[in-house]
């Protein structure tokens, strides 16, 4: 019962009034991740209405797949990662802050992760994980510990100088996803957004402990005690989390987090994911690469080695998430390259997907790439409409074991890929087996014409039972079942 009062009265603090300032938030740094760089690149002045004219490239288009089901969740705009879990969705929201335009941060009852049931007509909204005001819940990892289904939320400030906005990781009890019980909050400290991207992992060898895996932007630069941007929190009693451990950039002598190639200079960790024996962090550090942390000891990581990129396209690499394979063997890689041609590196087009072999070397001891996928979109150099860079990848051992992936590729939709001849040693490309592009449409929000008028696929997860499920910026959840 103790237990049960702290919990609530964190949560009180965390969403109530008493805890946030009256105070007009101050003027902030926008561009601190690929995405609202590109809007604030594009014209993302809050004055338009998310409305675009103009040819779209691929319309609606479908291939192999159909379509189970889909929910707007309200024309809410700015969707963000989804997570399958038991019959469940759980669908994050982007957001971010300018002081002048309040509506770019989620607010009211559009805010917060929406749990929707898959089992349903109509994938009905059952219940909301509400994050604080002036916050973001982009990212959400469910799992099941101790007998209970937990789901772990990043929370970003929309304004990273308020230090009255609390950001950091929330964790919800979602056994009975039609309502979910708060559990505890993990604060990730002032002057920096939060958790931008987490994965879960187990670890049965350190007594059964339930780790956390975060990627805090520009933690070493801005955080007090210049940590680092890969903090490893113990919530294996989620009431009760702690962080244990993290590592930072500047062991590999980065002291610059603002340096880097091309229209998005930068060098962070964004995201970060997990071996399947939880003892391996993949860091994806934008410009820094992707880079491998052994974190056998959670409490003490240590840097491994890089994924090495061809020489004419390192130091601009944009590295934005990562996915290990079901069996361990090879690790997705995705870069999140919205400078079209535009940018320094010997690349033409945009951000696409590569694959490296976990298990082979270079000279150097690093990984070595053995493959890549890039649409026909993601190879022109300007479009009319929509942003055709990868995002993000998902994998199921029941679903396609560890030769099939799903891709999440903004306004190319999703791609379904098999990358048995890759594995074969037969061609570095992937066989792509089916693709869905959800039908047009414009940014609810109103942030800019440059996500309007266009699909614009955020995140894919997979189920046991074989649906493909899909959040749209824009349109909302797509559930999909492959026809062969």
């Amino acid at each position: 019962m103790r237990r049960s009062v702290l919990a609530t009265g964190i949560l009180a603090i965390l969403l109530g009034t008493s805890f946030l300032s009256a105070a007009t938030p101050s003027a902030d740094d926008l561009a601190d991740d690929p995405l609202t760089s590109y809007v604030q690149k594009n014209g993302g002045d809050g004055s338009g209405d998310g409305s675009k004219a103009g040819q779209v490239q691929n319309n609606g288009a479908i291939w192999n797949l159909e379509v189970v089901a889909h929910n707007d969740i309200g024309s809410r705009g700015f969707n963000a990662d989804i997570y399958a879990y038991r019959g469940f969705a759980y669908v994050g929201q982007w957001g971010f802050g300018i002081s002048n335009i309040p509506k770019f941060c989620p607010s009211g009852d559009k805010s917060g992760v929406k749990v929707l049931d898959l089992k349903a007509a109509g994938l009905p909204i059952v219940a909301t994980l509400q994050n604080p005001a002036r916050t973001s819940a982009e990212d959400v990892v469910v799992y099941t510990a101790g007998g209970r289904d937990i789901a772990a939320v990043g929370i970003q400030a929309c304004f990273r100088t308020d230090k009255s906005i609390p950001r950091g990781l929330m964790l919800f009890d979602v056994t009975n996803p039609r309502s979910p019980v708060f559990k505890g909050f993990l604060p990730s400290g002032d002057n920096i957004r939060g958790v931008h991207e987490l994965s879960i992992v187990m670890r049965p060898d350190l007594g059964g402990k339930v780790l956390a895996l975060q990627g805090v932007n520009f933690s070493e630069t801005f955080d007090a005690a210049h940590r680092g941007g890969l903090r490893i929190a113990d919530v294996t009693d989620p009431a009760n989390a702690k962080e244990i451990g993290n590592w930072s950039l500047a062991t590999i002598g980065v002291t610059d987090q603002f340096t880097g190639v091309g229209c998005f200079p930068r060098t962070y960790v964004h995201a970060v994911s997990g071996s399947r024996d939880g003892k391996t962090a993949y860091v994806s550090a934008i410009d820094g690469g992707e880079l491998v942390i052994n974190i056998t000891n959670p409490y003490a990581p240590v840097f491994l080695r890089r994924a090495t990129y061809p020489a004419d396209q390192a130091g601009d690499m944009d590295t934005h998430s990562s996915t290990e394979t079901p069996d361990g063997r090879y690790l997705f890689v995705e870069d999140e390259d919205e400078c079209q041609s535009n940018d320094s590196k010997q690349q033409y087009g945009w951000g696409f997907l590569r694959i490296f072999d976990l298990a082979s070397r270079d000279s150097a001891g690093d990984l070595v790439q053995v493959g890549e996928f890039r649409t026909a979109n993601s190879l022109k150099s300007k479009v009319s409409n929509g942003l055709y860079s990868v995002h993000h990848t998902a994998v199921n051992a029941a679903w396609g074991g560890s030769s099939k992936v799903a891709v999440s590729w903004y306004s190319d939709g999703v791609r379904i890929l098999d990358i048995t001849p890759v594995r074969a040693g037969t061609s570095r490309s992937p066989e792509e087996t089916a693709y869905f592009v959800p039908p047009a449409a414009n940014d609810p929000v109103g942030s800019c014409a440059c996500l309007g008028n266009s699909a614009f696929v955020w995140g894919v997860e997979l189920t046991d039972d074989g649906l493909i499920v899909i959040s749209d910026m824009n349109s909302g959840v797509w559930v999909l079942r492959e026809t062969q």
